[in-house]
This record gives structure tokens, C-alpha cells and sequence, in this order.
């Protein structure tokens, strides 16, 4: 009896634990132009997710809270039961005054924000649970996906004078990839690895000597924007130019966005074997959270688009490459530190790890649009044409 009371029991709260559990799947849409928002922050005390570019989301957790954040955007908290009666999350957006005053200020504002880093941000070692997402296309047209997720243990959240390198420790846990390429398509695009990718996600100084500043006119009554750019072109002829977003309480920021290139006629091409290549864009944008449990600021997500123009002997060998990056945390300051699996150095297409068809199925955090579902459909149809395709991958 004491024993089929105790599996009773178990079962029981196995039961009452999948219940406590809740999902759901939604559009979010500007609520003036009715366009889906892509980047949108929707999280609680205790998860993290973000819209794709069709503004979908899917979120599951036991918290019964749902708080939908995006810059420039009035912030929205709801429940389960309230969001369940909405088919689209509409989203209001801020308006800007246009006579309004701006008082030059912005030289001692980046200054505040800097001294106040050590202050604001995770400088201790933290772990994290994160997504990946990499989407590669040639000539417009898709030709690859790699979705991760794992966790990663950092030194730091930026490179600091105690960790000048910063070096992280990555697990992966999960992941999905695949390639299709025609045979007669010579190159190789090679992704980023994750030492870059982290390093590139978490820039958020300047040389402020080198730049010139402006504060801007912003609907957000808690933010500053200061934008900046290079007051003297580099050596390949651009400028770089960019903003922050700046918390006005705490001189936290909360958000960078970088454009690395300004004039796509000055930037030299590069040869390597039979082809020559040149990027031509690279834009990232950065947000930082600020965590309910040690009040640091951690990068809670972060998005890259840059392409890169290909050009060979033969028209094959010619085109344009653009790849775009997601990367977001689940949860931040966790007690799981990383058994590192990986390289962090590596090329992150050409890491190998299992296909776990349960695991993808089931998540619910990179949900796929619909270019993707199409992209995936014409693998499917060309993975047995080995006479004009290369597929390669881990499903």
C-alpha cells in the first residue's frame, strides 16, 4: 500500500507540475500601421522570448505574467487568460513632439553612462541560457539555417581591465543545421564564431574624442538617444555611425545599434583563391535587461545583418551574401555553469552536434516564419539530387 500511495503521489505532482506549465503562440503588430514588430522583448520574472520578422512569438512558463517591451513602443503586461483572448498583441506607439527643445548635453551624458558600467553591469562571472539563430542567403534566396541553444558561462558581460580577453565557456545543448548549395557554386560562406559573435554583441563604448554626438528628440520620457558618428573616415573610407539609449535614472544603456559602413563605393574588394569579396553592410543592434535578481544589467539580446558581395571568373561564381544573427537569452544568472562541448573559436556552422527531433518540436522559442518552412520544403525536395545539390547538415 505504501508504495502504490507513493507512485500515486508522484504522479501526482508530475501532474500538478505540466499543469502549472502554460503556452502561447501570438502575432505582435504595430497598432497605427497594423505591420508586425520584429525584435519585441516578451519575458516575465522568470522567461525570456522575442518575436521573428512575421511578429510571431511562442512563450511557455509557469509565471503567470507576460510583459511585451520594445524602444519607442508603450510597454504592455498581461496574463495567460487575458492574452488568450487576442488573436494580435497590438502595440502603441510613442510620439515624438517635434517643437521640443534638446539641450547639448550629450558629452557629459556618455561620460555618466561610462562611469557608471561598473555600477550597472554584470562585471562577475554569471550563466545564461541562450538562442541562436543564423540565416544565410545568396541572391535573395535562403540556403541556410542553423538554430542553437545552450548556455554559456562568462568572465563578464564586456572585456574588462581584470578580463582583457574575456573568455567564455559554451555547452551546446541543442541544435538544428542545414545547407543546400548548387555544385557549381564555389564558395564558402563562413559564419562567426562565438568568441566574435559574443565580443561583437557587447560593444557598447567609444572613443568619444573620435565621434561626434548628438542628443536626439525621443517620444521616451525615462531614455535619452544620443547618435554618433566617426568624425574622420577609416582607412577604407567609412564613417561609422550609430546610437544609444540611454536609461535616465541610472545612466544605464539599454540599447546600441552600430552601422560599421557608410559608402559602399570606397570599400576595396579582397581575393582569396578564384573569387574576390567585399562586405558592404554590417548593422547590429544590442538590449540590455536589467534582472530582478542582483539588479545588473545583462544583454538580453542582440541582432547582426551584414552581407558580403561575392564576384568571380564565371557568372556562378558571382553574388551577393546576406546573413542575419538572433541572439537572445532565456535566463540569465543561473546556477548551471557550461560544460563546454565546443570551440569557441570555430566557425559555428561547422560545429557538430545530434539532431534532436523532440527537442525542436517541442521549444518554443525560434519559432520558424514562413520563408523558413518554404526553405526547409525545398531541401526536402533537392536532399536526393546529389547531381546539382549539396546538402549538409544534421536533418
Amino acid at each position: 500500500m505504501t508504495k502504490r500511495f507513493l507512485l500515486k503521489f508522484l504522479l501526482f505532482l508530475c501532474l500538478f507540475a505540466n499543469a502549472q506549465k502554460k503556452q502561447i503562440t501570438r502575432v505582435v503588430a504595430d497598432k497605427m500601421s497594423k505591420q508586425p514588430l520584429e525584435k519585441v522583448n516578451v519575458f516575465n520574472e522568470k522567461d525570456n522570448s522575442l518575436t521573428n520578422q512575421e511578429g510571431v512569438f511562442s512563450f511557455i512558463s509557469e509565471v503567470d505574467e507576460l510583459n511585451f517591451s520594445l524602444i519607442g513602443f508603450k510597454d504592455i503586461k498581461i496574463d495567460f487568460d487575458g492574452i488568450k483572448k487576442l488573436d494580435t498583441i497590438f502595440m502603441q506607439p510613442l510620439t515624438i513632439e517635434l517643437d521640443e527643445v534638446i539641450v547639448g548635453n550629450e558629452l557629459s551624458i556618455i561620460k555618466k553612462a561610462y562611469s557608471k558600467v561598473k555600477e550597472n553591469y554584470a562585471l562577475e562571472p554569471y550563466n545564461e541560457n541562450f538562442f541562436l539563430r543564423f540565416v544565410l542567403k545568396r541572391d535573395a534566396e535562403i540556403v541556410r539555417l542553423q538554430d542553437v541553444y545552450g548556455i554559456v558561462s562568462r568572465n563578464s558581460i564586456f572585456k574588462t581591465n581584470k578580463q582583457p580577453d574575456n573568455k567564455c565557456e559554451v555547452e551546446i545543448l541543442n541544435m538544428r543545421k542545414t545547407n543546400i548549395s548548387e555544385k557549381k557554386n564555389i564558395e564558402y560562406f563562413e559564419f562567426q564564431s562565438f568568441e566574435k559573435m559574443f565580443d561583437l554583441n557587447a560593444l557598447i563604448t567609444i572613443s568619444i574624442d573620435k565621434f561626434e554626438l548628438t542628443q536626439e528628440k525621443t517620444a521616451l520620457e525615462e531614455y535619452i538617444k544620443i547618435s554618433f558618428i566617426s568624425k574622420e573616415e577609416s582607412s577604407i573610407g567609412q564613417k561609422m555611425n550609430g546610437y544609444f539609449i540611454i536609461n535616465k535614472d541610472n545612466y544605464a544603456i539599454m540599447e546600441t545599434y552600430f552601422d560599421f559602413y557608410s559608402n559602399t563605393d570606397k570599400i576595396p574588394y579582397q581575393k582569396e583563391g578564384k573569387i574576390q569579396f567585399r562586405t558592404t553592410n554590417f548593422k547590429r543592434t544590442s538590449n540590455y535587461k536589467k534582472s530582478n535578481l542582483n539588479g545588473k544589467y545583462y544583454l538580453s539580446n542582440s541582432n547582426s545583418d551584414f552581407s558580403v558581395e561575392v564576384k568571380g571568373k564565371e557568372k556562378n561564381d558571382s553574388g551577393m551574401y546576406d546573413c542575419s544573427t538572433m541572439f537572445f537569452v532565456t535566463n540569465s544568472f543561473t546556477g548551471e555553469k557550461a560544460k563546454a562541448n565546443v570551440s569557441i573559436n570555430k566557425d559555428v556552422f561547422k560545429i557538430k552536434f545530434p539532431y534532436s527531433e523532440q527537442f525542436w518540436s517541442l521549444q518554443n522559442q525560434l519559432p520558424l516564419t514562413t520563408e523558413l518552412k518554404e526553405f526547409l520544403k525545398r531541401v526536402a525536395e533537392n536532399k536526393d539530387n546529389k547531381k546539382n545539390f549539396e546538402v549538409i547538415g544534421n536533418f
